[in-house]
């Protein structure tokens, strides 16, 4: 990218594909963003997890075919993390993350760190000159907690804390660094914010627990703006602690949820992004 050059991201999330032959809300699901994406065009696909019904698909590699499908025709990078619905059923993370080699244009991963089955990697946008512009961190932020407590969904674990750190070390208060994952983290429960934009629908569904991740962005200040799913009635962004708390849309029709269909578009410059809802409806 030249020094200050828009790259634009294509948030998706909860796409909640069923089982093959898929039904008729998830045909409109794919056939929607086909028309979406002979529109608009992104540098980077990310799509932030519950890909899937996966407790009820016992043939998933159907129903991600046909997705991976309309990725393909697209010939964009692809990155992929998973969500609390995707592994329910007979196929773990592992099993999921294999399918991947079906996407002709992957996004090239960094820094790939894997505990507890969840994948953390990095994605990097280069200068022409070969230095990282900008760095994109995803988590992997589970299913539910797996450790006898008594709360639902599971919380960042302190090893993808201490990765994010470690990966974090050269980066600068200046940089200007995204992060993808799932489950929103408890932050975007706080009421206090100086910006609150979007549609706050539903209560945030995070882990019942901190395990410090937010902290973590403040102590190393790159950490820009954070975008999450999960909850389907929730759009909105906010900043706290001059973070930018963000949902991305749900995207697909196969689910609950009263918000139109959509994604997140994401504009990232050098120092600052821009980002919007488009709306299939």
């Amino acid at each position: 990218m030249e020094a200050n050059a828009p790259f634009r991201i294509c948030q998706l999330t909860d796409i909640h594909l069923g089982k093959a032959p898929l039904n008729e809300a998830d045909q409109k699901t794919l056939a929607k963003l086909e028309q979406l994406f002979k529109k608009k065009q992104y540098n980077l696909i990310m799509l932030t997890g519950d890909l899937l019904w996966g407790k009820d698909n016992s043939v998933p590699q159907a129903s991600l075919e046909k997705l991976f499908t309309v990725l393909n025709a697209t010939k964009i990078p692809v990155a992929i993390t998973y969500g609390n619905h995707d592994s329910e059923g007979a196929y773990d993370r592992a099993e999921l993350r294999a399918y991947e080699k079906l996407l002709e244009f992957p996004a090239e991963k960094s820094n790939v760190y894997t505990v507890f089955e969840r994948e953390n990697y990095t994605l990097d946008v280069l200068t022409a000159a070969d230095e990282i512009r900008n760095r994109i961190f995803v988590w992997d932020s589970g299913a539910y907690s797996k450790w006898n407590l008594e709360v639902e969904y599971a919380a960042i674990e302190p090893e993808q804390v201490n990765w994010f750190l470690e990966n974090a070390r050269e980066r600068k208060q200046a940089d200007f660094d995204l992060g993808f994952m799932h489950i929103p983290l408890p932050e975007y429960k706080t009421t206090e914010s100086s910006v609150f934009v979007g549609t706050k629908g539903e209560d945030v569904c995070s882990s019942e627990l901190n395990s410090g991740l937010f902290y973590a962005f403040l102590r190393n200040q790159n950490i820009k703006a954070v975008f999450a799913g999960h909850d389907h009635d929730n759009n909105y962004q906010k900043t706290f602690h001059g973070v930018q708390l963000t949902y991305g849309n749900v995207t697909g029709y196969n689910c609950y949820g009263r918000l139109p269909r959509g994604v997140r578009e994401i504009t990232l410059y050098a120092d600052h992004c821009d980002t919007k809802l488009v709306s299939f409806e």
